[in-house]
């Protein structure tokens, strides 16, 4: 019975190696995604691009890899809003907005703003090298 159990163990170690290498590679494609997310991020201030962030998840079931940013603003600038948003999901009316101070300070009038899709042009350009990074 040793043998049998000697062998179950050396499959559940193998299984344990397998999905951690995984999860590198799988770390190592948000990073490259991560990365040309920043450079075609639009920047004003520099926080939105700052707050580009990646990271790797082990479930039971699979390896999950994750970029993205934690800003409120950051959905509006990559999809869009008002008449210019994906899926036709914003407002179909022009509005009016006021800035109380800064660089943008004054009234504005605005029918929305045109989709920046930096992540998911990062992952178009990129999609070679993530396929090769996967072992694809």
């Amino acid at each position: 019975m040793a043998d049998n159990d000697d062998f179950v163990q050396s499959i559940r170690d193998a299984t344990a190696k397998i999905t951690l290498d995984m999860e590198k590679k799988v770390s190592q494609a948000c990073l490259v995604v991560e990365g040309e997310a920043r450079q075609l991020c639009p920047v004003d201030q520099g926080h939105l691009r700052a707050s580009i962030t990646s990271e790797t998840e082990i479930t039971a079931s699979e390896i999950i890899g994750r970029i993205g940013s934690n800003l409120e603003y950051a959905p509006y600038v990559h999809n869009g809003t008002g008449i210019y948003a994906v899926n036709g999901d914003g407002r179909k009316t022009p509005w009016v907005y006021e800035v109380k101070a800064g660089k943008y300070k004054g009234m504005h009038f605005t029918v929305g703003q045109r989709p920046k899709p930096f992540l998911s042009y990062a992952i178009i350009y990129n999609a070679a090298q993530i396929e090769k990074i996967l072992g694809g």
